[in-house]
């Protein structure tokens, strides 16, 4: 019921490389890139996150030609905003000039695959014509930047896409496989509360590599082939392939298994690493805007992440 109309994306100015991290890491960019596919990433340093979500979504309405009058929802998809409130949907909203209904959504690395079928839902029964989604993530303020092992990989930005009502999403599958260990990232307890009598976690993203390396490759395998049956076509008929920018290892093993052909996988992860949701609206801006896509091509998002949850979006490719 939905077709995009508009993309955008701000990244912060401050890029850290591979040598960068050896100055302070027992590591090396070959040690980094082997594993990871990954030579630099943006890390935020004077930016807010709100400055970036505001500019990729003043990006993205601009792209299609909206004001904040014409918006009639705006999504955010964050694991963490600068505020617990307002969200960063409300921030958004107030930057751009819009009175619609907005809030933000956690779902990880997938959440922009869940914005989009809540767009869709909204869409479908009439409550929104005009849908803005957000997504930015600052990854750089939820690690443990002593652990080599996780803190390489992970990069700060934001992503913006407005959808409108008309024909472009082909199907969509979501999916969770609860799991509140494999990847885990603790809140505040308590603050100065007096009452209190839990202990706080340490604050700091934890991550087991092996688990989520062999979900990761089922997970974007199997959302492949059901995203695809619910579209009536078969893997061979997408023209381009957007998945989530974790780890390029993870990315091989999954077109190999499931015998995707390589040329049509879009990627940005050796410039921007893994920033979460982000990372497949940055992945879609840039190739927006080299003129990648053609009308009619069909563009299929597939992600995995914290929760852990997973999913699937198939878009023919419309733009204004």
């Amino acid at each position: 019921m939905f077709y995009i109309a508009g993309t955008g994306s701000a990244l912060p100015e401050k890029v850290v490389s591979n040598d960068d991290l050896a100055e302070f890491l027992d590591t090396s960019d070959e040690w980094i890139y082997t594993r990871t596919g990954i030579r630099r990433r943006h890390v935020l340093t004077h930016e807010r996150l709100d400055d970036l979500a505001i500019a990729s979504a003043k990006t993205a309405m601009a792209d299609a030609g909206v004001a904040g009058a014409d918006i009639d929802l705006v999504l955010c998809a964050t694991m963490r905003g600068d505020t617990i409130t307002p969200s960063l949907a409300c921030t958004v909203a107030e930057a751009v000039g819009s009175h619609a209904p907005a809030f933000d959504l956690n779902a990880a690395c997938v959440g922009v695959l869940y914005c989009m079928e809540i767009a869709d839902s909204f869409i479908a029964t009439g409550k929104a014509e005009t849908v803005l989604i957000v997504s930015a993530e600052a990854m750089s303020k939820l690690l443990d930047w002593t652990d080599r092992a996780s803190c390489v990989l992970f990069g700060d930005g934001a992503g913006a896409m407005v959808v409108k009502k008309g024909a472009g999403r082909l199907a969509g599958v979501l999916c969770s496989d609860p799991d509140t260990r494999a990847i885990r990232m603790p809140n505040i307890e308590g603050m100065n509360s007096p009452y209190n009598k839990i202990a706080q976690e340490p604050l700091a993203m934890h991550m087991d590599g092996g688990e989520v390396y062999k979900f990761a490759v089922n997970a974007m395998g199997h959302r492949i082939e059901e995203v695809c049956a619910k579209a009536g076509l078969a893997p061979g008929e997408i023209d381009w392939y957007l998945p989530h920018q974790a780890n390029v290892r993870i990315i091989d093993a999954s077109l190999k298994k499931f015998k995707i052909e390589k040329s049509k996988v879009l990627l940005n992860i050796s410039e921007c690493g893994n920033m979460s949701a982000t990372s497949v609206m940055v992945l879609l801006d840039e190739y927006a805007k080299k003129g990648t896509f053609k009308p009619g091509d069909k563009l299929l998002f597939v992600a995995f992440g914290g929760g852990l949850t997973s999913g699937a979006v198939i878009v023919e490719w419309r733009k204004n």
